[in-house]
């Protein structure tokens, strides 16, 4: 949820990305009152000379998408639109996968939690979140998919992730269903 990714053009992708925001937004502040960890991912890639660490990127994305995700430049802040709490955790990654990035900052900062389970959300589906998903299902790591909190490059891109990880990767689930269950669990846990 990143400058870059979401300077969306078309007003019908906006209203969508609205709603995404809102949904992940709510789901975060539920996740900090139950005491869930709340880790935001940003995608920045390293310039190194004439080269990046950022592999082969910049082969499918134009010069100037691949320059909005370097070096820590505007691109690569998180959303304006993102509730981001000072308690909340920041990882970087450089590949698609936040578990395949150099140094796996996500793999490092989960082992520093002591967490196994994983609710997922973000754009694109299709891309960044489903490269994530399946890394971590991989890596034995229980995958929820948030699917009211995430968004595809298009409607059918994000139907294929919803369907993908259900099959094979994790759980899908919607941010309602979550909240209710952390309530509860909470509401448990207080008594």
């Amino acid at each position: 949820m990143q400058e870059f990714s979401c300077a969306l053009k078309q007003e019908r992708l906006k209203r969508a990305l609205n709603r995404v925001i809102a949904c992940i937004n709510r789901l975060a502040a539920v996740c900090r009152e139950s005491r869930v960890p709340v880790i935001w991912v940003r995608h920045n890639i390293r310039s190194q000379g004439a080269d990046t660490d950022g592999g082969l990127f910049g082969l499918f994305h134009d010069a100037e998408r691949t320059q909005a995700v370097m070096d820590f430049g505007p691109g690569t802040a998180l959303y304006h639109g993102m509730a981001v709490d000072a308690g909340d955790h920041i990882v970087f990654k450089n590949r698609y996968s936040a578990f395949l990035s150099r140094p796996p900052e996500l793999q490092h900062k989960l082992r520093e939690l002591g967490r196994k389970q994983l609710l997922i959300t973000g754009i694109a589906a299709n891309v960044c979140v489903e490269s994530t998903l399946r890394d971590a299902m991989q890596l034995d790591y229980q995958v929820i998919l948030v699917a009211d909190a995430t968004m595809g490059t298009d409607e059918q891109a994000l139907q294929a992730t919803l369907s993908n990880t259900r099959r094979f990767f994790g759980d899908v689930r919607t941010a309602d269903g979550i909240i209710r269950e952390l309530s509860e669990n909470k509401c448990a846990s207080e008594r």
